[in-house]
């Protein structure tokens, strides 16, 4: 009863940061849709547009990704938790705004993504679009788990680690086209192709969740913390890559990936990639997760001191 009565307790306490984390959520659809030329509703009721379902619903999933990371940092008083909580938010939903121009003028720079999810309904661009939110959202969660003095320098640091991770972002991108054996743009832009968009989309969240990896806990050394996730990020893309190529060897061997993506226009085989990316992605960065260091080291001591 006592452990019931102490878990509700906890629950209680917590429920005001759920609420700040909920309200961010939603101001952060709404300044979405006042900075864009086009209104949500319109869209997703009137238009049924699928493209724009999926690039919002990748959007808002990078959105609540980033925003639950907004909680490293709160636990001591309701007053400055809300403070904290309320400012993290706020520099959230900015930064998670310009990450899209970002993929539209970096990523897919050959055609305005305001056209393609509009006009086309183009779903393949939808999917990129929610693809690089997801990961702009893991990047953001990560960044924010860092160690600061202040409010103010955390506010910096955040900034400045969003900016390198994005940077990787477009870079990753723009290898993966390079790898590729159809041109990514056209293939997306002027066929429509679904599938393409699935297998980019899945590609760029999979940077994001071992960027995120690299950047849990990072401190205020920035030129230590570019190193670690340089080098997290040329480990990380080198994986990927090695993933796509088992994808085409083991579970398509009788027909090449590109050809059943850019050619045939397979889902099943685009959404087979996606899901490869991101799966390869969480496990590498589990296994290199400086957490699962921590609490070895800290299992040794407990034994250590049980058989003392």
């Amino acid at each position: 009863m006592h452990l019931l009565m102490d878990a509700i307790n906890e629950i209680l306490t917590k429920m005001p940061n759920f609420g700040l984390l909920l309200v961010g959520l939603i101001l952060s659809k709404y300044f979405f849709d006042m900075t864009t030329k086009y209104k949500f509703d319109t869209e997703l009721t009137e238009n049924d547009n699928p493209a724009f379902g999926v690039a919002l619903a990748g959007y808002l999933f990078g959105s609540g990704m980033a925003l639950s990371g907004a909680v490293f940092g709160a636990g001591f008083s309701l007053t400055e938790d809300a403070i904290h909580i309320a400012i993290m938010s706020v520099l959230i939903i900015v930064l998670m705004r310009v990450s899209v121009i970002i993929n539209d003028l970096a990523i897919l720079y050959k055609f305005s993504i305001s056209k393609e999810l509009i006009e086309d309904k183009n779903v393949g661009t939808g999917f990129v679009l929610a693809g690089g939110s997801i990961a702009t959202g893991c990047m953001l969660n990560g960044a924010l788990s860092g160690q600061s003095d202040t409010i103010a320098s955390s506010v910096v640091d955040i900034i400045i680690f969003w900016t390198i991770g994005q940077v990787i972002l477009i870079l990753g991108g723009l290898l993966f086209q390079a790898i590729t054996r159809y041109d990514i743009h056209k293939v997306i832009g002027e066929d429509n192709n679904l599938a393409a968009g699935l297998s980019f989309g899945g590609f760029l969240a999979a940077q994001g969740i071992i960027i995120r990896n690299a950047l849990y806990g990072a401190s205020s050394n920035i030129v230590d913390e570019i190193i670690i996730t340089s080098v997290f990020a040329v480990f990380g893309v080198i994986i990927l890559i090695a993933t796509r190529i088992i994808v085409d060897r083991v579970f398509l061997p009788k027909s090449p990936l590109s050809k059943e993506i850019a050619v045939d226009r397979n889902v099943a085989a685009g959404t087979m990639a996606a899901a490869s990316f991101i799966i390869v992605a969480i496990i590498f960065a589990a296994s290199i997760s400086p957490n699962s260091s921590e609490a070895a080291s800290s299992n040794n001591s407990v034994e250590q001191m049980e058989m003392e």
